[in-house]
């Protein structure tokens, strides 16, 4: 994979349909970031299964314990969407107050079905660009096609690669912070009388 661009504050780990190692790889790198004494805040994504062996997905927030049951079980006969609308909505104000409370870098765990259709945590991710906060996020290659539409082909694309991951998350952090930094005033000479 080529070098990304670390000038685009959006960033996307691409992994191959039903393949969650990058979900893995962005909590490593999220955690690894937060000992270096860095704000990140945001969302993980964790994957595992119900008894009856259907999906359960959960999510967590990275500044806290606080964790969101994002699948229901409907049983194992079930073929219905098992998303629990009301975990995701709730656990879509752990990324607001992220960006409220100013963190350096946005963790948002997938963009994924419900984004691409406009639901989901688009907004959150719209949100957070607007505001001029760095995002990273994992998609599946069966969703590329729709985050290049909705990023309008403005983010960079990272792969497998731990040090890749960090460089970028570290420059956009550098970026953010020096674009709070203020500029000193210049003084003007005074004006020499005639």
């Amino acid at each position: 994979m080529s070098t990304p661009n670390t000038s685009l504050p959006l960033a996307a780990l691409v992994h191959d349909d039903d393949q969650h190692h990058m979900e893995l790889l962005l909590e490593s790198a999220a955690r690894q970031l937060q000992q270096q004494g860095l704000n990140i805040g945001g969302l993980i994504h964790r994957q595992d299964r119900y008894a009856n062996g259907n999906k359960r997905m959960q999510l967590f927030d990275l500044r806290s314990t606080q964790s969101f049951e994002l699948s229901q079980d409907l049983g194992s006969d079930s073929r219905a969407c098992s998303l629990n609308p009301q975990a995701l909505a709730q656990a879509s104000e752990v990324l607001r107050k992220a960006l409220a409370d100013g963190v350096d870098l946005v963790v948002v765990n997938r963009f994924g079905v419900a984004e691409a259709e406009g639901r989901g945590f688009a907004a959150e991710f719209a949100a957070c660009v607007l505001a001029g906060a760095p995002v990273i996020t994992a998609v599946a290659r069966r969703h590329l096609q729709d985050w290049q539409r909705f990023t309008a082909g403005l983010h960079a694309e990272l792969g497998a690669d731990e040090q890749q991951i960090q460089d970028w998350c570290h420059a956009q952090i550098r970026q953010r912070q020096d674009s709070r930094t203020p500029q000193p005033m210049r003084q003007q000479a005074p004006k020499a009388r005639a």
